[in-house]
């Protein structure tokens, strides 16, 4: 009799379902950008900007997302945003947690110069755009349909100071303009503990990381943890073995924008097809659309 009610109650947690994580650790999410001109900077600078003589310039800047220069280099396959989110979330009983996050990169490059008259030198300045020294935590609130989800969503209000740098060919001269706080709201955006084939992933310890985009590493940040944002627990069109990855609205003023979770490095030389989504060019001064593909080549810095 008691051998079987010993097997009874065996069996009967055998059948309850396995609790999943119930706190997301602190670490990194981490983004590519397409070079589709969808991301772009609308310039009006005054004369003078650019040399005591330079005439005023008003430009519509394309550019293409920079990957990050990393130590251990290429471990974030073509990433170039981060975004580190700065503690653990635990869920509580509604199955909701929220953390404080902020933005340590996001590096982008014109796809080609813009052209400057007045100054010595050539006219041609190449344009890169990164995320200023200076950032501002935001809130992610993250929701789980039950304790024993393998995913979720979450939403929040991404804050960005961005800043560009404009070197002119030849010189080597600089100049620097640091923008505007730029906010972008997502809401229902998907995610799930660990991301599906193709997504990258880095726990080995930290990870350092550059921010200026000047391909040299400045700055140390966790390792990327058990949220993989723009992933989702079900399968998508083209996608039949979840998680599978799931394009982020965010929404700022006048423009929508997509995020996607990054491509590794290629093994080989070839390039995965591209995910496409498409967004209006509008007046804001920094737009940007971001999407995944199988795999990248890596270039040198």
């Amino acid at each position: 009799m008691r051998r079987t009610l010993y097997l009874g109650l065996a069996l009967s947690l055998a059948a309850l379902p396995a609790l999943a994580d119930n706190t997301i650790t602190a670490g990194i999410d981490i983004w590519q950008t397409k070079s589709d001109g969808n991301t772009y900077a609308d310039l009006t600078l005054p004369a003078g900007f650019f040399c005591t003589t330079s005439a005023a310039l008003a430009a519509h800047v394309a550019l293409a997302g920079n990957p990050i220069a990393t130590s251990p280099s290429g471990v974030l396959g073509a990433t170039d945003t981060v975004i580190e989110r700065l503690g653990d979330a635990t869920f509580n009983v509604n199955n909701q947690a929220t953390v404080n996050a902020i933005v340590r990169a996001a590096s982008f490059k014109s796809t080609s110069p813009v052209t400057v008259t007045g100054c010595s030198g050539s006219s041609l300045w190449d344009v890169k755009s990164s995320a200023a020294p200076t950032q501002s935590a935001f809130p992610i609130t993250i929701t789980r349909p039950s304790s024993t989800a393998t995913g979720g969503t979450f939403s929040g209000s991404v804050t960005i100071s961005p800043r560009l740098t404009f070197t002119q060919q030849g010189t080597g001269v600089q100049r620097t303009l640091d923008q505007a706080a730029v906010t972008f709201t997502t809401s229902g955006a998907e995610w799930t503990f660990q991301p599906g084939s193709g997504g990258v992933t880095y726990t080995a310890g930290s990870v350092q990381i550059d921010t200026d985009g000047n391909g040299v590493v400045d700055t140390t940040v966790p390792h990327t943890s058990n949220f993989a944002a723009g992933w989702s627990p079900y399968t998508k069109t083209g996608c039949s073995t979840a998680p599978c990855p799931a394009p982020i609205t965010h929404t700022a003023p006048s423009h929508l924008h997509y995020v996607s979770p990054p491509p590794p490095y290629c093994t080989t030389a070839s390039t995965g097809a591209a995910t496409t989504t498409k967004a209006a060019r509008t007046t804001n001064k920094i737009a940007t659309q971001q999407l995944a593909i199988a795999c990248v080549a890596q270039t040198a810095q």
